[in-house]
């Protein structure tokens, strides 16, 4: 774009209108000067200059933030964008930095992401060129270690059945650790005391720290090349830090495709790395590593001794028992008499079976033929009218014994319960002379339940009375006279003149 020129002396004219008078005798006055305007960047200038700026600046950051608008393209880029309470930045990840993220990118992540500024001048917009993307917060490590967990299983490598035994009595053990470590000296401590002439191939490399995971893997590749019967890859314990580099899955695949059974002895029995769980047999400490790969010499041979003095006893037996076959072999020739008995006998047992099979047809047919006889007798009209006949009458003699027997049953019943409610009949007790008194239409049985001068009815064998009380006794003695004390009975008058009994109603 070309920037204006400012007007050189004498050529103001090109510029400004010049005001001509209406009127003769007016002044003329030229129009105020324009000042000049500066020069203008091209959005080309203009971006080249803030990416000068900016992207030195900005070579080697670390950037914080969630991640939000992930896509990923089938050439392998992996375009994100990553954004805070404040702002949102932005970022892409190339295939080849993407193929070596040790964990799969989701929306939402916590993340840190290192690289640097970009501004592509055709967009006009500023990314972040992402060189390494890590997980962040608490749970990083464990996401980490979830996602090579899936991995490795979704390839088969973490499956139960392909776990491979280890070897009863190795030839020669490969060891991947550090040559200067606890794990090394107690696990030959322990193997040696073992077995003290089993050769070891010891393979050093770090167990520790940025590369080591790399340096196990070598160790382990040329144990395997040096032709040992297993491997044992173990280290003491450490923090998570000092124990990362078995988590790491290029050391579980190593480890996998390993030709020989693998011990893992990682840690202590609280440690449980990838390592461990690619491994045929996860050892929980070095020595204990030691105490799975080689058993206890003096006790193969105590075994070797049990088995040798078996064998001897076996063949030794077996000797006698041959020996006394051919002790009987050798009388049975000595003797043809013998022989020729054994074949007379074989050839009448041959005979008898024969005889046998020529009579047994016949005799199972007959039975067979007398078994149908029976079945048509009993479908016989007069047979099964005589037999129905025959049913019915003991059906009816069973009928009538369970009549008898119910009725006689039910009679004596009926019996003991007359007897049992003869003493409760009130009918009876009142015709011998007894009576019974009511106030209302509740039974009086104590002298204190009426007051004098109160009327009542007296129930007796036939017919009833309606009474009224004179006296009472305050005695427990139901009988008149008896327990009555020295006083007079109590009662509504003091002079003891009769009260007139109450008229029967009606």
């Amino acid at each position: 774009m070309s920037s204006p020129r400012s007007p050189a002396p004498g050529e103001t004219g090109d510029l400004f209108e010049r005001v001509r008078p209406e009127r003769s005798g007016e002044v003329e006055r030229p129009a105020p000067a324009v000042p000049a305007l500066p020069r203008p960047y091209s959005v080309g200038e203009l971006t080249r200059a803030l990416r000068n700026a900016i992207e030195p600046r900005f070579r080697d950051v670390w950037v914080a933030g969630e991640v939000a608008n992930l896509r990923k393209q089938a050439s392998g880029h992996v375009y994100f964008s990553l954004k805070d309470d404040e702002a949102v930045l932005s970022a892409v990840l190339w295939a080849s930095q993407a193929r070596r993220l040790a964990f799969e990118l989701a929306e939402g992540q916590e993340v840190l992401a290192r690289g640097f500024v970009e501004i592509y001048p055709p967009h006009g917009k500023y990314q972040l060129i992402a060189q390494e993307v890590e997980p962040r917060g608490a749970g990083a490590l464990a996401l980490l270690l979830q996602q090579v967990k899936e991995r490795l299983q979704a390839d088969g490598l973490l499956d139960p059945s392909r776990k491979r035994a280890l070897p009863f009595l190795p030839r020669r053990i490969g060891v991947a650790t550090s040559p200067t470590g606890a794990a090394l000296r107690d696990f030959l401590r322990v193997l040696h005391g073992r077995f003290p002439s089993l050769p070891v191939l010891i393979a050093p490399c770090r167990v520790q720290g940025e590369g080591a995971a790399a340096t196990v893997s070598s160790a382990v590749r040329a144990l395997c090349r040096a032709g040992v019967d297993l491997v044992v890859v173990t280290r003491g314990g450490g923090s998570q830090e000092e124990l990362a580099p078995f988590n790491d899955e290029r050391l579980a695949r190593t480890l996998a495709a390993c030709p020989v059974p693998v011990v893992s002895a990682v840690g202590h029995e609280v440690d449980v790395s990838i390592a461990d769980l690619v491994a045929d047999v996860r050892a929980a400490t070095p020595t204990h590593a030691a105490q799975l790969v080689a058993p206890v010499r003096d006790e193969l041979l105590a075994a070797l001794s049990a088995q040798r003095a078996r064998l001897d006893r076996a063949v030794s037996a077996a000797v006698g028992r041959r020996r006394h076959e051919l002790r009987a072999f050798r009388a049975q020739l000595q003797d043809p008499a013998y022989l020729v008995s054994k074949g007379r006998h074989r050839v009448e047992d041959l005979l008898h079976r024969a005889a046998e099979a020529v009579r047994s047809p016949v005799r199972r047919r007959r039975a067979a033929l007398d078994a149908e006889r029976v079945r048509l007798m009993r479908r016989e009209p007069r047979a099964r009218l005589r037999s129905l006949r025959a049913r019915a009458e003991a059906a009816a003699r069973r009928l009538g014994a369970w009549q008898a027997a119910t009725f006689r049953r039910e009679g004596i019943r009926l019996e003991r319960l007359a007897a049992r409610l003869e003493p409760a009949n009130v009918a009876k007790l009142l015709s011998r002379g007894f009576a019974l008194v009511l106030r209302g239409a509740r039974l009086v049985t104590k002298s204190a339940a009426v007051e004098p001068g109160e009327p009542v009815r007296v129930a007796l064998g036939e017919g009833w009375l309606d009474a009224r009380v004179l006296s009472r006794d305050q005695g427990a003695d139901p009988l008149p006279g008896r327990g009555q004390p020295a006083g007079r009975p109590e009662g509504p008058a003091s002079s003891g003149s009769p009260v007139d009994p109450p008229r029967r109603p009606g």
